[in-house]
């Protein structure tokens, strides 16, 4: 009876697609581990002096001879509402596909709250250089006011990640 079922040829194709699927599963988390773990992404030098909230701070980089900065102020408006400015310079010939912010708290685990620029198209630059964001800061539970502001640059080559500390 059970070579009956080892020799039907149906069963044999749904055991090796089953097989591919897990495969594919496999190969896709150890890709994303990859990725997180690769020096892929270029990691700025960032003063931790620095408070965007009361002055602009830059972090900058040079890359295959091209110097490449990001500078961030960020005001609060009204409540937990902020407005977020940033300026990248030395990416004309990259291009930039996306540029997004994350607010964490040190040591404190916060829901995921990654938003994305937009771009100020009032230069008609190819590559625009000036972003702008309103966002909201997410609920912390206690009355700490230090996060970190991360940045992250994509551009059509590779990503940026800049991290600046914000005391409000």
């Amino acid at each position: 009876m059970k070579k009956k079922y080892l020799d039907n040829k149906y069963i044999q194709l749904l055991a090796i697609s089953l097989l591919i699927i897990l495969s594919l599963s496999f190969v896709q988390d150890f890709s994303d581990f990859l990725g997180e773990q690769s020096d892929d992404i270029v990691k700025f030098g960032v003063s931790p002096e620095c408070n965007v909230v009361s002055s602009i701070c830059s972090a900058s980089i040079i890359t295959n001879g091209e110097f490449q900065k990001l500078s961030l102020s960020i005001k609060k408006t009204s409540g937990s509402d902020i407005t977020m400015q940033l300026s990248s310079i030395g990416f004309d010939f990259e291009g930039i596909d996306s540029v997004s912010v994350s607010m964490k708290m040190p040591g404190v685990e916060l829901e995921d709250n990654n938003a994305l620029f937009s771009p100020d198209k009032s230069n008609h630059l190819p590559v625009p250089e000036k972003w702008h964001l309103v966002l909201k800061l997410p609920e912390a539970d206690n009355d700490r006011n230090d996060w970190l502001a991360v940045i992250r640059l994509k551009s059509s080559v590779r990503e940026y990640r800049a991290e600046f500390p914000c005391v409000f």
